[in-house]
């Protein structure tokens, strides 16, 4: 399993959603941080992207079933109480370093974002069967984590995950890419070094919405390298990458991975910890209550809608 891989959804890896109330959501809360109201629609749109990723879900209830937590809850269209506190705990952390950043006027640059963003992909498990939006949301949750907590690990660790993971970290990669429907002319194309066709440029986002072995295919090619032959529901593709602009080991980068490396160990966070200390919480009881900076499921075990 590979390093960075979270099992666990976190305040840095979950799904983005409203977190404050507007004036056409009346639904009830589910909690409250700091006077920053969390609505029950927020959480319950929150739930239902998590266990729509089958993977997770499986990787989620692989790690955790033993211990008698699930995605899922006893009776059919019910999550588990225990899991659902979880997640609710995560947004309540999430908007806590949210808010704290935004007091501070300390927004993550487009450089931390599209570091977390690298992150996220190879961290997050099922990353690209959450929607667009989705992965958005928990890339810069990511990006407000790191923004918000001082690199702890060592600068020769996070050099080895870099090195280890670095075709992730681009802001943009741009590629000549042949269409053909025969396989024998794409196998001539991908030995030429000069394939042609028309030139597309993919920024992060928009690269992640390709099938997994274009992606797979150009993360193995050098600036001028031609990939293989790629099937395609039409036929096959060749593509030749053109330029690539890299992120580089910078400090944004060395404090996202930082950052993924102690939440995916569950190494306490100090500075989390203490927006989680010093904040005052209300719970809605149908949830659970809040105790040590977490949420609590109900003492009765059993399911949330």
């Amino acid at each position: 399993m590979r390093p960075l891989t979270r099992l666990l959804p976190t305040a840095a890896l979950l799904a983005i959603v409203p977190l404050t109330a507007t004036s056409c959501d009346t639904s009830p809360y589910a909690a409250v941080a700091n006077k920053h109201v969390i609505k029950q629609t927020a959480l319950n749109a929150e739930l239902r992207n998590w266990s729509a990723n089958k993977q997770y879900v499986a990787a989620f209830d692989s790690a955790n079933g033993q211990s008698g937590v699930t995605v899922a809850g006893f009776a059919p269209g019910t999550y588990n109480s225990a899991w659902v506190a979880s997640i609710l705990s995560n947004i309540v952390t999430a908007s806590l370093i949210h808010h704290s950043l935004s007091a501070h006027q300390q927004a993550p640059d487009i450089a931390t974002l599209s570091a977390a963003r690298a992150v996220s992909e190879i961290s997050q498990i099922g990353w690209t069967s959450f929607t667009p939006a989705f992965r958005n949301t928990l890339s810069m949750r990511l990006a407000e984590d790191a923004a918000i907590t001082p690199p702890s690990i060592g600068t020769a660790t996070l050099q080895r995950v870099y090195q280890q993971y670095k075709q992730y970290f681009f802001s943009q990669v741009c590629l000549l890419e042949a269409a053909t429907f025969s396989l024998q002319q794409a196998q001539q194309l991908s030995a030429s070094t000069n394939p042609g066709g028309s030139e597309v440029c993919y920024d992060q986002a928009r690269f992640e919405n390709q099938s997994s072995g274009f992606r797979q295919a150009v993360m193995q090619l050098g600036v001028n390298g031609v990939s293989q032959p790629i099937k395609t529901s039409y036929g096959y593709q060749v593509v030749q990458v053109t330029s690539r602009t890299d992120i580089g080991f910078t400090p944004q980068v060395q404090r996202t991975i930082s950052v993924a490396i102690i939440n995916a160990q569950g190494a306490p966070n100090t500075v989390v910890q203490g927006l989680l200390t010093s904040a005052r919480v209300k719970v809605n009881p149908e949830y659970g209550s809040w105790s040590q900076g977490q949420v609590v499921p109900p003492k009765s075990p059993g399911s949330s809608q």
